[in-house]
């Protein structure tokens, strides 16, 4: 990452000594995945020192990129994955506009599980948005089928989990380039008087105020891999018709094999309000995983309607 940013011109770059060599044991941090906040503990301490606008960590394999941003106030703010993706969508799409080089058939790609504020974001570009199963080799897919018809531009891809890619050189996510991508943001936005929250900010008031959470349920032995099928099979047979305030709008079953996708164990239910809950359980742990996301009309209308969505759902399943 430091040889990509010095020959793209950023030189205030600096690195936390303690985590700049390899470390198997990964030693500084209880786990060294940048979707958690206690992984950038010893980057906030140096940010504060050198007055860093932006951080960033990747995980061991530089596949996720976190980023942190410094606020008007001083203090640091950790981006959600939805939220860098949003703003990722925002910076390269405008870039191509600015550039004149906007393709009529450009793509943006994003799984079923991640944020709508990225592809509003992107319809109002005028790019066509595709969803994916959860998985960035479902994005890869994709690439792959429009390298094959020609019919769409890839310009994008990304899901919530930290993982984006821009370009088609590679078909898997890329922590490099989404770091490269994000500190060119930062600049490009700072020359603006502008920090990544400012302009977070100015999205929501264009776009709708998103906010988007995860929750997991951990299941263990036979009986927990019996109550998670038993669970997808009481909301896949008894749909809830009204949750948090608003009726169930639509069911979308995806062991059905919809859109074209391949068959698998997922449930979404869209509501009328624009919200809508996800489940399903984990392909790598005893676990069923709850995505919730809601659209509100200012932050505090989103953060109230998407605590009654989690407490509404996550009550029936702990029951």
């Amino acid at each position: 990452m430091r040889r990509v940013l010095d020959k793209i011109g950023f030189s205030q770059v600096h690195i936390v000594k303690e985590q700049e060599l390899p470390d198997g044991n990964f030693s500084t941090v209880k786990s060294p995945n940048p979707e958690e906040r206690e992984a950038f503990t010893m980057a906030i301490e140096l940010g504060k020192k050198v007055g860093a606008d932006i951080l960033m960590g990747t995980d061991p394999d530089a596949d996720r990129m976190g980023a942190v941003v410094r606020a008007a106030n001083g203090e640091y703010e950790i981006l959600t994955g939805n939220q860098s993706g949003a703003i990722l969508v925002h910076y390269v799409l405008g870039q191509l506009k600015e550039a004149g080089k906007f393709p009529e058939n450009g793509a943006v790609v994003k799984t079923i599980v991640t944020s709508e504020m990225g592809a509003t974001i992107a319809r109002h570009y005028g790019a066509t948005v595709f969803n994916t199963l959860t998985g960035f080799k479902y994005i890869g897919e994709k690439m792959n089928q429009f390298d094959e018809t020609g019919e769409y531009t890839y310009l994008f891809g990304y899901e919530e989990s930290y993982g984006y890619l821009a370009g088609n050189y590679a078909r898997d996510k890329d922590a490099i380039v989404a770091s490269t991508l994000i500190c060119e943001a930062a600049a490009y936005y700072k020359r603006q008087g502008k920090t990544l929250i400012d302009v977070l900010e100015e999205l929501y008031a264009k776009f709708g105020y998103y906010r988007e959470s995860l929750a997991s349920r951990t299941l263990k032995g036979q009986d927990g891999v019996a109550k998670i099928g038993a669970l997808m099979e009481d909301f896949r047979g008894n749909p809830p018709q009204q949750i948090a305030g608003s009726n169930v709008k639509e069911v979308l079953d995806y062991s059905l094999g919809l859109d074209g996708l391949p068959k698998e164990n997922v449930l979404k239910f869209m509501l009328k309000d624009g919200s809508w809950f996800c489940l399903r359980p984990s392909g790598t742990e005893p676990k069923i995983k709850c995505y919730f996301a809601v659209c509100g009309q200012s932050n505090d209308d989103a953060k109230a309607r998407l605590k009654r969505l989690e407490y509404e759902v996550l009550a029936r399943i702990d029951a």
